[in-house]
Parts: structure tokens; sequence; C-alpha cells
């Protein structure tokens, strides 16, 4: 059973954490001093697109549930390199707006800049977790994303705009210590952007069930189960749910009836749980076809069990007891054979392996008991119904056998 995601307002400390572990600060240290120390316009505009793409990185990391801020490398500075331009038309769509309809339908432009403000932390996260600009931009799909989020999109909100003004007054508040400082200025606005970042992704993180965001993981997961249709029950075997691990078990035999080791699989879990009567009905099925696969010690173990499990039990098919019966003979479990072979003949009246499963019979209470009062009424029975069969020599055999002693 998975844990219960922690609420983003309980994991603020470690959203302040994540710029400064590991590679995040040599990121936030490299990207200042890059700004501070080459005075040009195009450096700015480069810089300024690699942080927002570092950003939205560690955006996705958090929304996957990694709370580390990502590698910095080529890959990561390259790949879907487009949303950083994407995330700049979101940012200045309020200002496009009130140009555009400002003077024209002042209340229009209202509305729309209000709710686009309002909707902005929606727009990146959607934006991150789609990779489209229409779906950032659709209104429809904001508001049910808003919606979704509830309460929680308010205090979000709320956190958010508190750390848009951050950076100016921690900077302030360094001034008086160190005086002015551009590299100050540019380190502040980076790192509470970057929080700002983890913090929305992690909200992503908390309700992707909620909105129908699929993790790696996930989906990792259920391409495995595809491929591993077993997964799921050995989850369960891990959880002790035996009987969501046979009823899933018993899906996949009606699905791939031929396959042994599922059988096999379910056997065993069936030995486990105790269940006699799932043991005993799939095990009637396996029997035949391990029989069928010239497997017929593993066909006589689990013919044992079921018999252990239910004394009643006999196999299904009369062409199973030929093989068994020899088998347990040759494993020297005689008493065994002779109570799979009682009764058969009003079992299976016109089998043809009747008179040679009798005549196994006879061999193993003469041979092997030396119980030869038992073996003369299955002898006259042999003798009476099969006078012309290819058994009869030995028939006669034995009894000219027992007559001598």
């Amino acid at each position: 059973m998975n844990k219960p995601i922690p609420a983003f307002w309980d994991m603020l400390p470690t959203f302040f954490l994540i710029p400064l572990r590991g590679v995040g600060i040599v990121a936030l240290l490299l990207f200042s001093v890059i700004v501070t120390n080459i005075p040009s316009l195009f450096v700015y505009i480069i810089t300024f697109f690699a942080a927002v793409k570092y950003g939205m990185e560690i955006l996705h990391n958090t929304a996957e549930g990694e709370l580390n801020a990502p590698d910095l490398s080529f890959k990561v500075l390259n790949e879907n390199y487009e949303l950083p331009f994407k995330q700049l038309v979101l940012f200045l769509l309020p200002f496009y707006l009130l140009l555009k309809f400002g003077d024209s339908s002042p209340i229009i432009s209202l509305i729309l800049v209000t709710f686009y403000s309002v909707a902005l932390p929606a727009s990146v996260m959607t934006l991150a977790y789609t990779r489209h600009l229409m779906s950032a931009l659709n209104p429809l799909e904001l508001i049910s994303l808003i919606a979704r989020l509830g309460w929680s999109y308010i205090v979000l909100y709320i956190f958010l705009s508190f750390l848009s003004s951050a950076a100016p007054i921690a900077y302030f508040f360094f001034v008086d210590s160190v005086g002015s400082s551009l590299f100050l200025a540019v380190l502040f606005q980076i790192y509470f952007y970057w929080v700002m970042y983890a913090m929305m992704g992690y909200v992503l993180y908390q309700y992707h069930e909620d909105i129908g965001y699929e993790l790696t993981s996930e989906r990792e997961e259920r391409e495995r189960k595809k491929l591993d249709p077993l997964s799921d029950i050995d989850d369960s075997l891990q959880n002790e749910d035996y009987a969501a691990a046979q009823r899933d078990l018993k899906a996949l035999i009606l699905k791939n009836p031929t396959d042994l080791e599922l059988r096999h699989k379910f056997h065993k879990l069936a030995k486990i749980s105790g269940d006699a009567e799932d043991l005993t009905h799939q095990g009637a099925g396996m029997i035949w076809r391990l029989i069928d696969a010239g497997k017929r010690v593993d066909a006589v173990n689990i013919y044992l069990d079921c018999v252990k499990a239910d004394a009643n039990f006999k196999p299904v098919k009369d062409s199973d007891y030929l093989p068994l019966a020899t088998e347990l003979k040759r494993m020297r479990l005689h008493k065994k054979a002779i109570a799979l072979c009682n009764d058969f003949h009003l079992m299976h009246p016109k089998s043809i392996d009747l008179p040679f499963l009798y005549l196994l019979v006879v061999k193993i209470l003469i041979e092997d008991l030396s119980q030869d009062d038992m073996a003369k009424p299955v002898l006259s029975f042999l003798e009476k119904n099969y006078v012309n069969h290819e058994i009869a020599g030995e028939v006669a055999g034995y009894n000219a056998f027992l007559s001598r002693v």
C-alpha cells in the first residue's frame, strides 16, 4: 500500500533547501557569477533562459517526488528548450491583454488580466506536465486544475505571492551588511524563483492522481506489468493478500489455459491458503496437462496434494489413471496406487485403459504387497471380461501362480 503524500505546506523547509542541494548550489552560483561578470545583453538573455530551463527541471523533479536539484548537464539545459519560451508567453500574457483591450474594453481587459494573473501558477504547472502552450492558456483546463486543487491552490498562490517579493526583501536585508551587490540581487532572484518552481512541482506530485498526471515511476510500473502479468500477483503475495492473488491468477489461467507455470503457481498458492476447493479444481485440470507434457512425476505430486486436501478426489480423465498408477508404483507408493484405481470399472466401464490398469493392480497386489487374496477378485474380473484381450495370457499366468501358491 502506497504511503500518503505529505501536503506541500508540510514540506516548506525542503523547498528552500532544494536549490542549495548538490548541483543546485553550483548552478545558482554559476548563473549569478556569469551575469555579474559578463555585462552583455546577449549573455543576460541566455542566462535568463538557462535559469528558467533549470527551474523547469526542478519543477519536473519535484513533480516526480524527487526532492533534489537536477544535474546541470548539457542534456538538461538543451532538451525541451522550447518550455522557457512558452513560459515567457505566460508571463507576458497579462501585459499583452492589458495593451490589447485596455482602451477599447477595459472591463474585459480587467477580467482577462485578473484571471490569467491568478491562474499563472496553474498555467505554469499545466505547461510543465502537458508541454503544450495552448493547454496552458486554455481557460477551461486552468479552471479545471484550480478546481481540483481546491483550497490548496489558494494556499499555493499566497505562498508564491510572498516568494515573488522575497528576493528584493532579502537583497535589501543584506545590503545593510555587505553593500550594494549585483551578484546578490541576481542570486536571490534566481534562488526564490527556483523555490517557487519546486513548490509548484510538488503540488503536481501531491495531487497527481486527482489531476490525471501520471508519474514516470507509475508509467514504468504500468509498462512493466504489461510485460510481466505476474507482478500484481507477486505484490499481493508480498502483502499476504492471498485472495487477491488467487483471483488474479484465475483470470490469467483463463487467458492462458496451457501455461503450466501459472497453474503451478496457483497450486502452491492454494496450498498456502488452505483452499481445498480451488486446489482440487485446478489440480484436476493440471494433472492431465502434465501427463500430456510427459511430466508424470509432477502429475503424481499434484495428485497427492489433491488427495491430501480431499480424500475423495479423483482425476477427471480416465486416461490419467494408468500413467499415475504406473508412476506411483515406480515411486513405491503402492497403497496410493491401489487407492487411485479403486472402483475405476464403475466410473469408467468403457475405458480402453481398464484392463491394463487392473492388471497393474494385480501386479502390485501380488508382487509388491503380497496380498494374493485381494488380487483374486481382480483377476476373476479380468478373466471374465477380457477373454480374448492381449492381457489374457498374463492373467492366466497370474491365476496359475496363485493356484500353485
